[in-house]
């Protein structure tokens, strides 16, 4: 009796010591475009570019990791996820040691797509990991811990971490910064990772889906980059009809050929689990609301609030701040509750949230918005992990990479869905007023103009707020239909 005790608890040690691997791979990920951020100006100038620089530089790096998500997923279901943790941790590594040394824009970019390729490999896997590590009555905790406070800590750090290496040390230092930790992360998941995690969870041995892999590539691209062209040239554009109806096109086929090939990319089964799609409808939605605070509340605090952009990142930060605290304990909840109840809860707070920042103005003072962001970072703590949560124990566990994936692609889409609802109605208060877009109307405000502008904008913010306060309902309703009896 005493030996099983004792072989119970070194088991328990040490797959919280293996916990580190995950926490490792989000902090090395998730500080990423925080850092970038604050560096871009310098690099814009050294490389004697313009935005278009920045631009193809996030279209590449969201491009690369949404297409590679669903094959990193499934490899890790074939080899071990173990495996896919060390070949992502060292081509992060390589690629952030040639972007640091890159010579040219065309360079950088190039290099930024290989990073994004070390990314997907990582992030592809996290859940998957910590599923396969944890039993039921601990999963919770551990994906509060990797998934919920590490992410929102590094997406808190990204814009401090870059503003201080890039004074210091220069813009250069981030990517070398980067290297050093993905370097570290390898160490340690050579080390941590028990030797089960290098091994397919498959019986048998499956082919993989090349088809599928690459007509899934095609289709998610021309999806996000018909939704990312949608926000500078509104809907209005040929080319963003012409890309999305190709993407919708090309994800058809992918869906058809996933039904009828014995061994796919995608099990499509996944999608009778009710915890799984309507889980996964719930988090889209998550994303998108999320997506429109992040693009607009920059905005209103800079231009409707005249602040700086220190003060502004300051007044912004409560959101990912409450998220990080609430993150260990509403996963440890989600092991002693019903996850519904939570992740309803979450979006109705978040629901709240929005309409209280509907009715903010340049009036209001910081310490209204201070409240207004953190109850938008409670009612997200609320929902994420729990529904991470309720997602993981859904999926079989031979799935669990693929499953693990789907939910970072569910992610990127939603954060792309959001930017685009935000700009597309911005964008149309504005040209209802006679203002083309909001970079004109920012310059108009730095000449002592724009009034007209401005208040077109504040009627967009405004209709945003209450928008995603309205899909915060409808996410609400989702998450509180009752399926997680159906596979616990």
């Amino acid at each position: 009796m005493n030996l099983e005790l004792e072989t119970l608890n070194r088991a328990t040690h040490s797959r919280w010591w293996s916990l580190s691997v995950a926490s490792v791979a989000t902090l090395v990920v998730t500080p990423d475009t925080g850092q970038l951020s604050i560096a871009l100006p310098l690099i814009i100038s050294e490389f004697d570019a313009d935005l278009s620089l920045a631009s193809w530089m996030a279209l590449a790096y969201a491009l690369i990791t949404a297409s590679l998500y669903l094959p990193c997923g499934r490899l890790s279901d074939l080899v071990g996820v173990g495996r896919l943790f060390l070949a992502g941790f060292v081509l992060y590594g390589l690629s952030s040691i040639a972007a640091g040394s890159a010579q040219g824009a065309a360079q950088l970019v190039f290099f930024r797509a290989l990073q994004a390729g070390g990314s997907a490999l990582i992030m592809a896997n996290n859940f998957a990991l910590v599923t396969a590590l944890f039993p039921p009555h601990e999963r919770g905790r551990a994906m509060g811990i990797a998934g919920g406070a590490i992410s929102a800590i590094g997406y808190t750090l990204g814009p401090v971490l870059g503003g201080l290496l890039t004074h210091a040390f220069g813009w250069r230092s981030n990517f070398f910064v980067s290297a050093t930790l993905a370097f570290a992360g390898f160490v340690v998941a050579r080390f941590l990772l028990p030797a089960e995690s290098y091994k397919g969870s498959s019986t048998k041995r499956e082919p993989f889906d090349l088809t599928g892999a690459l007509t899934f590539a095609w289709s998610i691209s021309f999806i996000l980059f018909g939704l990312a062209t949608a926000q500078k040239s509104g809907w209005e554009s040929s080319l963003v009809s012409l890309t999305i109806s190709v993407g919708l096109f090309v994800l058809g086929f992918f869906i058809w050929w996933e039904k009828r090939v014995s061994f796919p990319l995608l099990d499509l089964t996944l999608f009778r689990i009710p915890a799984f799609s309507l889980g996964n409808s719930a988090r889209w939605i998550s994303f998108v609301v999320m997506s429109v605070s992040i693009l607009l509340m920059p905005f209103f605090l800079q231009l409707a609030m005249g602040l700086d952009p220190l003060h502004a990142g300051f007044l912004v930060a409560p959101t990912p701040l409450a998220m990080a605290l609430l993150a260990p304990l509403t996963g440890w909840m989600s092991e002693r509750f019903i996850p519904e109840h939570l992740c309803a809860s979450g979006l109705a707070v978040t629901g709240v949230a929005f309409v209280l920042l509907s009715f903010v103005s340049p009036a209001s003072r910081s310490i209204d918005i201070i409240l207004c962001l953190t109850l938008l970072g409670i009612g997200m703590g609320l929902f994420q992990t729990p529904n991470n949560n309720l997602l993981m124990t859904a999926v079989p566990r031979e799935r669990l990479g693929v499953g693990s994936a789907f939910l970072s692609i569910v992610r990127s889409v939603g954060y792309s869905s959001g930017a685009t609802l935000a700009a597309t109605i911005v964008s149309g208060q504005l040209a209802a007023s006679g203002q083309t877009s909001l970079q004109i109307l920012v310059k108009q405000l730095a000449a002592g103009s724009g009034a007209i502008g401005l208040a077109a904008f504040l009627r967009g913010f405004q209709l945003a707020c209450l928008t995603a306060a309205g899909l915060c309902l409808l996410g609400a309703a989702i998450s509180a239909l009752r399926v997680s009896r159906s596979h616990r």
